[in-house]
């Protein structure tokens, strides 16, 4: 992490110095590409103010406090910025989590189903429904198409889950 910092109408003070480089570590654990930060210390009178602005996954994160201390001023704008980078942070996991997710789902649409291709032959003359039905029974397969004889529409019949058939007709 890359620090810039601003001592204005005060003298620079080393521990506040190392002190506030420590404590700036801390955040950078929730940013991911390099970060700049550039602190401002200024003295107004018998106020102090410190003044946090760090910019990293290219965005910008500001706080500024004022307090009788500057250490006090720095921890109040230090947790100003720590709800922001967190939030951004929190932001950033649920977009990759998504996006890993939708990559995964994606994955297991496209190479779970194989397109299989068969083709049989049948005579395409009309059938009653019980015809179907026995037919059905008779053979190992789910479901038979066919041309009902009632009323000459195509028809499907098909085995459902609980052992009875099923019948699917067009609407008129």
């Amino acid at each position: 992490m890359e620090t810039k910092i601003t001592f204005r109408h005060m003298e620079p003070e080393p521990k506040l110095k190392s002190y506030a480089e420590q404590e700036l570590s801390k955040i950078a654990r929730y940013l991911h590409k390099p970060i700049e930060a550039h602190l401002v210390f200024d003295r107004e009178k018998k106020r102090c103010q410190a003044e946090v602005q760090l910019i990293g996954d290219g965005d910008k994160f500001f706080a500024r406090e004022q307090a009788d201390d500057f250490y006090l001023a720095f921890d109040q704008a230090l947790s100003k910025l720590l709800v922001q980078v967190k939030k951004h942070h929190d932001r950033w996991k649920r977009a990759k989590n998504k996006a890993d997710i939708e990559e995964e789902d994606l994955g297991e649409a496209t190479g779970e189903f194989e397109i299989v291709r068969s083709s049989e032959h049948l005579v395409s003359k009309p059938i009653t429904l019980e015809e179907a039905a026995d037919y059905l029974m008779s053979s190992q397969k789910q479901f038979i198409m066919f041309r009902n004889a009632d009323n000459e529409k195509i028809s499907v019949l098909y085995r459902r889950g609980d052992g009875n058939l099923g019948l699917i007709e067009p609407e008129q």
